[in-house]
């Protein structure tokens, strides 16, 4: 079984050095990691980091290609190098170092495990701190998703709303074959939860392990790019993801939803509640009605 590990840096060099020691301290040592650098300032830093203990492929990319991109490009080489599962792992984790081992004998049937092998798509639990993420689950008609803690996913009254996380997923090279791959027209947020309902839909299994956790410092990417713009890329994202992956009832009720939307954003303006944010909040459902997707420009 070979096991590929694509993370993306994007002026995080740090985090990213961090990361790569801790998978170069594995026990089994018999895996690929693709750093995919989005264009970033920082990147000689990274270049310069090299370790004859983890087989490291490079990859800059010439302009910021967001998550779904930077991925995506990722995805690509680790397929053209003959890879069965591909691990989408955020910079900003670090691993204990009999992670792989561990990994391995959960997803390997000949590894002697007795649990059998899996396929599909896996969710892996991530660490933050004050919880434990196990999955993630879709909420519709709100502007972002939210994670569960382990002992509340059991209660998830829906298996249909429950995703893996985009930060620790784990993808057989199969899934990849019946369904593409993620949808870079978010460029950031709800990636993860979109491909797992185009998996879903094409009957392919999504499962989670809760046993082996990674540790993770919650949005320390992302954080850099302000909380206004963050705003604005939610709010497109969630109308377009809405639409697109919503049942009947939900896809009539996008449209007043972001009338609703826009309505309260105005009204806090005029009040001078919060103008900041609520200009990005309008700027993002007028991105989603011009069609403008991808990387957000001002």
């Amino acid at each position: 079984m070979k096991l590929s590990i694509i993370t993306i840096n994007y002026n995080s060099s740090e985090n990213t050095i961090k990361l790569l020691e801790s998978l170069k301290n594995q026990t089994d040592k018999d895996f690929e990691v693709v750093v995919v650098d989005n264009n970033s300032h920082d990147v000689e830093k990274l270049m310069d980091y090299q370790t004859s203990e983890t087989n490291i492929i490079y990859i800059k990319n010439d302009r910021n290609l967001g998550y779904s991109g930077g991925n995506n490009t990722g995805i690509r080489k680790a397929l053209q190098n003959g890879a069965d599962w591909v691990l989408l792992l955020n910079n900003d984790t670090w691993v204990e170092d009999t992670f792989i081992g561990r990994l391995k004998a959960v997803l390997d049937p000949s590894a002697g495990s007795g649990q059998g092998g899996r396929e599909g798509i896996v969710g892996l639990a991530l660490d933050e701190g004050n919880k434990v993420a196990y999955a993630g689950q879709i909420q519709w008609l709100k502007p972002t998703l939210i994670h569960l803690p382990t002992s509340q996913v059991g209660n998830t009254k829906s298996v249909d709303k429950s995703y893996a996380i985009g930060g620790a997923m784990l993808i057989h090279k199969s899934v990849f074959d019946k369904i593409g791959l993620l949808d870079e027209n978010y460029f950031l947020y709800f990636e993860d939860a979109d491909f797992c309902q185009k998996a879903r839909k094409a009957r392919i299994p999504i499962s989670f392990l809760s046993e082996i956790k990674i540790s993770h410092s919650v949005s320390a990417s992302t954080k850099k790019l302000g909380s206004s713009l963050l705003l604005r890329y939610h709010y497109r994202n969630a109308l377009y993801f809405n639409l697109k992956n919503g049942p009947l009832y939900i896809k009539l009720s996008v449209w007043p939803w972001s009338w609703l939307i826009m309505v309260k954003q105005i009204i806090k303006i005029i009040v001078g509640k919060n103008r900041e944010q609520s200009l990005a909040i309008l700027k993002g459902v007028g991105d989603w009605y011009a069609g403008r997707m991808g990387k957000l420009h001002d």
